[in-house]
């Protein structure tokens, strides 16, 4: 039985929390939030029946039953929390992304190795049985060689951004918080499916969203290291439903969405569609912590492990660099 003590109460670390108390193989040690948000951690440890609640960190290093501590909180802190629940011998949920600096990045690498404990990175998308099933399709050869590959990733944050608990996105040390907070999504994906990338170059706009030093709109165009070209969207500031489109263009059949035409179809001209739904914002937490506690059981590092993690950090960084430099800019691939 593995104790866990999950940081920040917000709304990711509470669809975390109701996966934990779900899940039989773990108990709900501690929540851990900040002092402004004491009645909140109060009301939760009723609700889920903690064992405990904290408005400090340390509390939860030092506490010795604490077996995973689940990261919850603003980007610009996941590595300095990281780096320290894994110093405690702690192993380590963070959500995505890992981190907001290449050299955060590199801290967080370096923990693992020192500490022995792993680490596990919360990018959900990788769980969805469509994204899965592309993933097979590509590298059993279905599709051929990767041609171009393209992802959007859409959500309005403009009702998120007129409360008060989401003003942290506004925070200078978030940095290009639309690419590194949510293209993270669909540039994942991207480099799990197709490969890594080698250069990027993007273009961005701000038409929406007010008082905030980040675009609201970005395009990146992507060159991947196998060659294959690719596009990303990333839009949080017009008005529309959420979507997360991804479509591989390959030499013997395409996928768009959960529409798939291979080659071997002939001189048809119909897509087939796959049994499989074109999901709108929904979580995998249920299916990451199983995932995590399966790697944990067997010690053996988790599908999306810290250098996993370290290299989409790496490709939204790249992102944002050609945004500020208006130049192509190279990814760095060996973190």
């Amino acid at each position: 039985m593995y104790r866990v003590a999950v940081v920040g109460s917000g709304y990711i670390g509470l669809e975390h929390i109701k996966a934990i108390c779900a899940n039989p193989r773990v108990t709900l040690r501690t929540i851990g939030g900040t002092e402004r948000h004491q009645q909140r951690l109060q009301d939760l440890k009723v609700r889920f029946n903690a064992e405990r609640v904290t408005t400090r960190y340390e509390e939860i290093l030092e506490d010795k039953q604490v077996d995973i501590v689940y990261i919850c909180t603003p980007n610009r802190l996941h590595a300095d929390q990281g780096v320290a629940a894994l110093e405690t011998g702690k192993h380590v949920f963070c959500e995505k992304p890992m981190a907001t600096t290449l050299v955060g990045c590199q801290r967080m690498v370096e923990a693992v190795t020192r500490s022995g404990r792993h680490l596990m990175v919360g990018h959900g998308a990788r769980f969805r049985p469509l994204y899965r099933t592309v993933k097979e399709l590509h590298e059993g050869g279905k599709l051929g060689d990767a041609c171009f590959c393209e992802s959007d990733y859409v959500h309005s944050l403009k009702p998120f951004l007129e409360g008060p608990s989401h003003q942290w996105w506004r925070h200078p040390g978030e940095g290009q918080f639309a690419v590194i907070g949510g293209g993270c999504h669909p540039l994942d994906l991207m480099r799990w499916i197709v490969g890594e990338f080698e250069e990027v170059s993007a273009y961005g706009t701000t038409k929406v969203l007010d008082d905030v030093d980040w675009y609201d709109t970005v395009i990146a165009m992507l060159k991947f290291v196998n060659g294959a070209v690719g596009k990303c969207l990333i839009s949080v500031g017009a008005p529309r439903p959420y979507a997360m489109n991804f479509s591989l263009y390959g030499t013997e059949g395409t996928v768009e969405n959960n529409r798939l035409f291979l080659k071997a179809f002939g001189e048809g001209e119909q897509f087939a569609e796959m049994p499989l739904p074109v999901l709108g914002e929904v979580h995998a937490c249920a299916e990451e912590l199983e995932h995590f506690l399966d790697c944990l059981d067997a010690d053996r590092p988790p599908m999306i492990d810290v250098r996993d993690g370290a290299r989409t950090v790496a490709a939204c960084l790249a992102v944002a660099e050609s945004l500020e430099t208006g130049q192509p800019a190279k990814v760095v691939t060996d973190c």
